[in-house]
């Protein structure tokens, strides 16, 4: 097989709405799994008729120009550029043909989808993983002064085994290492095997590899799910380090180091998987110890898959992770080219509170760029906040909320058709009466962010120790745009704080 993953673009200018597509280095047409020639999966040219601009197309969450995607993949920053790589289907919008497509951005707002990166060899598909910068040339393939980003992700061809790709052009195209051979084989313990997560240990000055190997099982001996850490000196050659035995992993491990309380001199790691349950601890760079609680990043059902990026320019941990929607999502539904969505890049942050250290997330600071329209109410009941904002018809927007709810049972905000309530009698945040979660008040004070776009909602509750993700009732509702609030009791809201937003596609919609 051929070591070039993907035939490198040489030249792909958009031209009466075409592109034309030079490749420079051929590919065996050797069949994969599927079926399908390897030359045949490099579709993007047939992307260029797609714009942004379908009703059901979110504005701000990025999508994929068409087809399906999945996992973020490979995140990574370098030279300026902040790479999302995912999984994503080059054929059709259903899940399958895994691949990685590739988009960059200077902001995590405004996205470019370019070719895409790594593609189906050697009869496996190209599963989820992780991509760093090679800043000491221990590969050897540096060209230039251009450092070399490596790829590491898991070739799904049973039993599955983890390789390395390597790119000499910022992430443009790649190259198999060692022709796609493993650089860790499979552990013996299942015959899936995936999703490796790689990254720098300054203190032990060696790259650490995190590999999920094994899910927990109901009972039995044998019962605990089980993650491996691995350590490298030369990204090629990967010594197993520890064991973690646990019954909540599950694919897609990431592990970040954080600051407390934004204290650079005390910091915790953060371990999390697919699901977004985690732990918080400490990595001497062979083993995690943990402090012994298991929380969940995300209490709504969709966000999955959650990865930071590697070499991040500003120490902060970001996160972005798949909203999943598999069966009858509504893109599928209305008949759209792509199918699914990333959440927006939220910060990872590390926080004490009277249980102990917990996680707390919030919307990058970057979506203050697309604010086209503020609207400020504070010192309102209900009913006349309501009617101040009877204007606002919107449909991309970010809400902030904060009241005393020591004179409030309920509290509800109705925006676009959708409505979000907290009952403090219950405990529970509901979104649409479908998903209702337990939320505990620190004293009286209720603080809520909501990020809406044309089909998702993101909830921030108390500065982002629980956040709830989920997909829209009622996307882009047409005739019921508009936003209400209503209260139990004679409470005010201390304030209510409405963004109007900007579309990240503005000039590459047609």
């Amino acid at each position: 097989m051929n070591s070039v993953v993907s035939a490198t673009i040489e030249t792909a200018l958009k031209c009466s709405a075409r592109w034309t597509l030079l490749l420079v280095m051929a590919v065996p047409a050797a069949a994969d799994s599927q079926g399908v020639p390897d030359q045949e999966w490099q579709t993007f040219a047939s992307y260029s008729d797609v714009g942004y601009d379908q009703p059901q197309r979110p504005q701000f969450h990025f999508t994929s120009r068409k087809n399906w995607l999945n996992d973020p993949n490979g995140m990574v920053w370098y030279a300026g550029e902040y790479h999302l790589f995912f999984q994503h289907n080059p054929l059709s919008n259903k899940s399958a043909n895994k691949s990685w497509g590739h988009a960059v951005s200077s902001d995590m707002l405004h996205w470019k989808q370019l070719p895409h990166a790594i593609l189906p060899y050697g009869e496996g598909m190209v599963y989820s993983g992780t991509a760093v910068v090679d800043h000491n040339n221990v590969l050897g393939k540096q060209v230039g002064g251009i450092r070399t980003i490596v790829a590491f992700f898991t070739h799904a061809k049973r039993p599955f085994k983890q390789v390395a790709a390597f790119s000499t052009d910022k992430g443009r195209t790649f190259t198999l290492l060692n022709d796609g051979k493993a650089v860790v084989e499979n552990q013996g313990l299942n015959e899936t095997e995936r999703d490796p997560k790689v990254f720098w240990h300054q203190a032990s000055g060696q790259w650490v590899m995190v590999l999920w190997l094994k899910k927990a099982r109901r009972d039995g001996p044998d019962a605990l799910g089980k993650v491996r850490f691995f350590t490298s000196k030369n990204l090629v050659d990967w010594s197993p380090a520890s064991d973690l035995d646990r019954e909540w992993v599950y694919e897609c491990m990431d592990l970040v180091q954080l600051p407390v309380d934004g204290d650079p001199d005390f910091k915790k790691w953060l371990l999390y998987d697919a699901s977004f349950d985690y732990e918080i601890g400490d990595f001497d760079g062979t083993s995690f110890s943990s402090d012994g609680y298991v929380g969940t990043g995300d209490l709504g059902p969709v966000l999955y898959a959650g990865q930071t990026f590697n070499n991040s320019p500003d120490g902060r941990a970001v996160m972005i992770g798949w909203l999943r929607k598999r069966q009858n999502s509504l893109f599928e539904k209305n008949g759209m080219p792509f199918n699914q969505q990333m959440s927006f890049p939220t910060t990872l942050e590390l926080r004490r509170t009277p249980q102990g250290i917990r996680l707390f997330r919030q919307p990058i600071e970057e979506i203050e760029q697309l604010y086209m329209k503020t609207h400020v109410f504070k010192g309102m009941r209900a009913q006349k906040a309501t009617e101040a904002m009877a204007s606002i018809q919107h449909d991309l927007l970010d809400i902030s909320m904060s009241l005393d709810m020591s004179s409030a049972g309920r509290v509800e905000l109705d925006v676009n058709g959708n409505r979000i309530q907290y009952d403090k009698e219950t405990g529970l945040f509901s979104v649409n009466q479908d998903l209702q979660v337990p939320i505990a008040l620190r004293g009286s004070c209720f603080k809520l962010r909501l990020l809406m776009d044309r089909t998702s909602l993101e909830a921030f509750i108390n500065e982002g120790e629980a956040v709830v993700t989920d997909y829209l009732q009622n996307p882009r509702a047409g005739h019921d745009l508009g936003l209400a609030v209503r209260m139990d009791g004679d409470a005010e809201i201390d304030s209510l704080v409405v963004h109007q937003l900007k579309s990240i596609w503005t000039g590459l919609d047609k």
